[in-house]
């Protein structure tokens, strides 16, 4: 797999992380998993499909009920929205590349920051999409799954698709179709 990194390196110094051997005191090595050994005929990059998961990875900020933030990303420095999101992305393929992971997976505000207007949200998602597609392109690594985060946002804390408001209904249907659309033109 082909290291993919931006415009600016996130993770500078890292190099590949590559299976070493038991034998190797690389902390930055893998030891047991070698992806080409066949296993019951197969290799175990074909019974391990491993992703990583754009949230856990890239955006969880670190806070807990009773305290700000401590996880503070070079990656959300910009102030323009699709800008932020390019790097926060630009950081994520480099990542994925160095850890050779073959997928990742993602909730469409996870990609990118949303506001309160479905139209403004699908263009932002669209033009990530795109960014994600030629990194996916330049890397090799695939898209697992997306999908649409429709449980974080205070607007569906009497549900979605069952909320009793309309307008949270509609958006929430809005946010789902343009999230299956990316997951679509991602592969």
């Amino acid at each position: 797999m082909k290291v993919v990194t931006g415009e600016k390196e996130f993770f500078k110094e890292i190099a590949q992380v590559k299976f070493e051997g038991t034998e190797s005191d690389n902390p930055l090595a893998f030891r047991w998993y070698d992806e080409n050994k066949v296993v019951a005929g197969k290799p175990m990059k074909e019974w391990l499909r491993f992703a990583c998961a754009y949230w856990h990875s890239f955006v969880g900020n670190g806070a807990d009920p009773f305290g700000e933030p401590t996880h503070l990303y070079p990656w959300n420095a910009k102030a323009d929205a699709v800008e932020r999101a390019k790097d926060k992305m630009d950081a994520a393929f480099e990542f994925i590349t160095k850890m050779n992971i073959p997928y990742y997976c993602f909730h469409d505000v996870d990609v990118v920051d949303y506001t309160n207007d479905v139209v403004e949200n699908e263009r932002r998602l669209q033009a990530l999409t795109a960014y994600a597609k030629q990194k996916q392109s330049d890397s090799g690594v695939k898209l697992l799954w997306g999908t649409a985060n429709l449980f974080s946002n205070r607007r569906y804390m009497n549900g979605a698709a069952t909320n009793p408001d309309f307008q949270v209904l509609a958006h929430g249907g809005a946010q789902v179709k343009a999230a299956l659309d990316a997951t679509i033109a991602l592969g």
